[in-house]
């Protein structure tokens, strides 16, 4: 009867822990480090900005802020007067986008040439998209088809969705 005694908490002890704080029944930090138990990362935001920061440096000449920037203007700028020299700018700095959301806006630019790279880099990258992307893609370019501002540009969209599907 005498073990039982000793594993049980008194009735002072008990009150103390739960006047602490909400975590009643958590080991003490002195406990935890004695224990051995290894404690996480101090501040999860500079770890994770750490990582962004080492992302970056491996993404080259696209992880910079400047990129960024010009990157916004241009999907900003989609509509307006100003569109094309904003894809210009980007692309002169950076070549094509990679993305396909980018990709799909350059289809409805003024330069024939840059929508023809367009659709060539979709038909390219069209395999690594997901589904949504892949039927947003099919979809924007049977769109060009249609209504595209050249004849070489309407064949280009039709030729790529009869691959593409």
């Amino acid at each position: 009867m005498s073990d039982y005694d000793d594993d049980k908490p008194n009735w002072r002890e008990i009150d103390r822990n739960k006047d602490k704080s909400g975590f009643y029944g958590r080991p003490e930090k002195k406990e935890r480090k004695e224990g051995g138990t290894k404690e996480g990362p101090r501040d999860r935001w500079q770890t994770g900005k750490v990582k962004e920061a080492i992302d970056r440096i491996f993404m080259g000449k696209k992880g910079t802020i400047e990129h960024d920037k010009l990157f916004k203007k241009v999907h900003q700028s989609y509509g307006m007067g100003t569109f094309l020299k904003h894809v210009m700018a980007y692309m002169e700095k950076y070549g094509l986008p990679e993305d396909a959301s980018t990709l799909l806006l350059l289809l409805d630019t003024k330069d024939q040439s840059i929508s023809l790279d367009a659709i060539g880099k979709l038909q390219e990258i069209y395999p690594t998209l997901p589904q949504q992307h892949k039927d947003d893609a099919l979809r924007k370019l049977s769109i060009v088809a249609m209504t595209g501002k050249s004849r070489e540009v309407r064949l280009r969209a039709e030729e790529a969705m009869g691959e593409l599907s």
